[in-house]
């Protein structure tokens, strides 16, 4: 998630944190593959349309222009924008974002309508429940009648976080689903700790995708399934207890993750190492 003031008006922000190029300019994606004047190539770098795609890009806000400004930045390099409306933490309370515009109606209508009146890319948004299945659906309705293109909803209020977490309320998903029209793209999430929950979160809410986050950070394969676990096996990335309980090293994911910036970034090949420490082996 960015900021839209600080990604708008701050050239070292967006360098920082966001490279579409190697040269960083403004280009559309057509002409990226060559600049005319000198020939000269431009291969991406986030949102690369041949492996890091598709990509949302995200932004924190609570100013129409602010956001359309950052916005413009990243829609020739990204498949759609999203409007974060679930950000719990006291910062977003300070900042007046996130979760904490759930009371500015009008200010969250015009945000998103900004977005989808001058941008060629779709507009998402992502919001938590609130205290009842009535105003849940009314806050839907409004982020989809301002022209959000589909809607990923954490199914926990904004007070549910910290030692207050709980469980995420999978059914308010489903009345979502069961209320809005059926072309209504819905993602999920919340409650999502392992593969087997994906396809149990489906069942339930009737969501269309599920969206998951700190279940990633300790399960990096969770969408790969037993398929995935299988193979991260053999190679000795996925590590299995004698109680048959296992996960994903992140030494192994670490390697992942210097071979992407290996071959993508630096454009070398990946350099020789040794292979995995494996107990019994």
């Amino acid at each position: 998630m960015f900021h839209a003031r600080l990604f708008k008006g701050t050239q070292s922000f967006r360098d920082h944190h966001f490279q579409p190029t190697r040269t960083d300019p403004l280009f559309s994606p057509q002409q990226c593959s060559e600049i005319p004047s000198t020939g000269e190539q431009l291969p991406y770098l986030d949102g690369h349309p041949n492996n890091d795609r598709p990509l949302i890009v995200q932004f924190c806000a609570n100013d129409p222009d602010d956001l359309l400004q950052a916005a413009q930045h990243v829609a020739p390099y990204c498949d759609a924008v999203d409007l974060n409306l679930g950000c719990p933490q006291g910062i977003a309370k300070k900042g007046h974002y996130g979760s904490f515009l759930q009371e500015s109606p009008h200010l969250i209508h015009s945000l998103i309508a900004k977005l989808a009146r001058n941008l060629d890319v779709p507009v998402t948004a992502k919001m938590r429940i609130l205290n009842t299945r009535e105003e849940t659906l009314q806050y839907a309705r409004l982020l989809l009648d301002a022209g959000a293109s589909w809607i990923a909803v954490h199914g926990r209020r904004r007070e549910q976080k910290g030692h207050e977490t709980g469980l995420a309320d999978w059914s308010m998903i489903r009345h979502l689903r069961d209320m809005l029209p059926k072309e209504t793209v819905i993602f999920a999430n919340g409650n999502i700790l392992g593969y087997g929950d994906l396809d149990r979160c489906l069942e339930v809410t009737g969501a269309d995708g599920v969206m998951t986050a700190e279940a990633n950070l300790c399960d990096p394969g969770i969408f790969a399934g037993a398929e995935g676990r299988k193979l991260g096996q053999e190679t000795g990335e996925y590590w299995t207890a004698r109680d048959g309980k296992g996960g994903w090293r992140m030494d192994a994911a670490m390697r992942r993750y210097l071979d992407i910036l290996y071959e993508h970034v630096l454009e070398k090949e990946p350099p020789d190492r040794k292979p995995l420490y494996i107990l019994g082996r």
